[in-house]
């Protein structure tokens, strides 16, 4: 995915540029639409809390915000989380994460993507 769709859609690469990149929640949507014309597989994802001025990290340590006031904090995590296929992931973010007895508002997705 190249650097400027990322940049336009305020998404930080942590990692080597294919793994934990944060996405803002309302990015998401758009995020995966370009990963599937691209025919790009979403691997999975990790959690990062965004911290704000007066917000108490949830997780480690992490990087400042590129795009956004504040930091992101990595909440520790046994594997990333899987799903099956890219519209599980748009199912995930739209319908089940927002209700989910453990959601909290600052989780951001860190996408993990395949190697092409």
């Amino acid at each position: 995915m190249e650097s400027q769709i990322l940049s336009r859609l305020k998404i930080q690469a942590v990692g080597g540029g294919k793994i934990d990149l944060i996405c803002p929640p309302d990015s998401v949507d758009e995020f995966i639409d370009l990963c599937c014309a691209e025919g790009t597989t979403i691997e999975g994802f990790t959690w990062w809390c965004h911290v704000t001025e007066g917000h108490i990290p949830c997780g480690m340590g992490g990087p400042k915000s590129v795009y956004f006031d504040g930091w992101f904090s990595e909440i520790p995590m046994d594997d990333i989380i899987r799903l099956g296929d890219n519209e599980s992931y748009r199912e995930f973010f739209n319908r089940t994460w927002p209700s989910d007895k453990n959601y909290h508002g600052c989780y951001w997705p860190g996408f993990w993507i395949e190697d092409n």
